[in-house]
């Protein structure tokens, strides 16, 4: 009994001399964590930002502090801080409601609560605050690329093919799909029969000597005003009736009988025609995988330019 009591003694007595000792470097330290390390176009980077972002990587990458991660971690957030800027200049505002919520799902994700999450970074002295701001650049950073960069993201079937050729889907159904070409001959306004007659004569000629697609545009050259448009690609499934009807019924290197429509007559050149097994579900994820590929190019490409217009003085 005599011995604990003189142990809990002389802990009391070592943390009242820790605490002496410490008192006067608190404020050094302090003054410490919020020396500017760098700025970003005015904007500081304090030694506080880069304690805490090194805190986090080492606790979620296991990586071990040191120089070059210091360094890394320093780009990282000169990086972020150009990305909120832009965010900003293009009046992109991220909730602080969607940035709890991006949090509770990495919480979820590792079994725990916002609060848990909260707290087990806490015990690892990391605020969660650093881990909610790495998150807003990164959310805001997202938007700022997708409106800028929208119109410029296209992928095609063609890409979406060549990323899953040798792919055995697990599933899936067996569909036909065609390569085509249409061929329209105007009809003028109002018709009569014998006008629309004629034109039909001249449709059957021009099906009569088409022999591939490779000579489509020597044989509409026997109609007038007839025009020819490359239609890519297209699954049957997707095709109208009759014209899916038709289709299905002609061969590789025919031309489908003359329709009348409201826009003329027209016609389909059979470029190719193959069975393909669909996976509706796995070509969405592929051309999801594409688009996000596209946008992290243009993003990366937008990043380096932004960052060589940005004034960065490092102290």
């Amino acid at each position: 009994m005599r011995t604990n009591r003189f142990f809990r003694y002389c802990s009391a007595a070592i943390l009242c001399i820790g605490y002496l000792g410490f008192a006067g470097t608190a404020t050094v330290r302090a003054q410490s964590e919020q020396s500017i390390v760098a700025l970003v176009n005015d904007e500081p980077i304090t030694n506080y930002d880069i304690t805490q972002r090194m805190r986090l990587l080492t606790v979620t990458t296991n990586s071990k502090a040191s120089d070059a991660l210091r360094k890394k971690v320093i780009e990282n957030l000169i990086s972020e801080r150009v990305q909120l800027q832009e965010a900003a200049k293009n009046s992109v505002i991220i909730p602080d409601d969607q940035i709890d919520e991006v949090f509770s799902r990495v919480a979820k994700s590792n079994n725990m609560t916002g609060k848990q999450l909260t707290a087990s970074l806490a015990q690892m002295g990391v605020n969660s605050i650093t881990m909610k701001e790495q998150i807003r650049s990164r959310v805001a950073w997202r938007k700022v690329v997708q409106r800028k960069f929208r119109g410029q993201v296209s992928i095609n079937a063609s890409q979406i093919d060549k990323a899953i050729s040798g792919e055995d889907p697990s599933s899936g159904k067996k569909e036909t799909e065609f390569q085509l070409q249409r061929v329209q001959l105007k009809l003028p306004n109002g018709s009569d029969q014998r006008t629309i007659a004629a034109r039909l004569v001249e449709a059957e000629r021009i099906r009569q000597r088409f022999r591939s697609c490779a000579n489509i545009a020597e044989v509409t050259k026997l109609a007038r005003k007839a025009t020819v448009k490359s239609v890519g690609r297209k699954s049957a499934a997707k095709m109208v009736q009759p014209t899916r009807a038709i289709l299905l019924s002609a061969q590789e290197g025919q031309m489908t009988p003359p329709v009348i429509t409201s826009s003329g007559i027209e016609m389909y050149a059979v470029c190719a025609r193959r069975s393909v097994t669909r996976n509706d579900e796995q070509r969405k994820q592929v051309r999801s995988k594409l688009v996000s590929q596209e946008y992290n190019i243009l993003a990366r490409r937008h990043l380096r330019d932004l960052r060589q217009d940005a004034y960065v003085e490092y102290r």
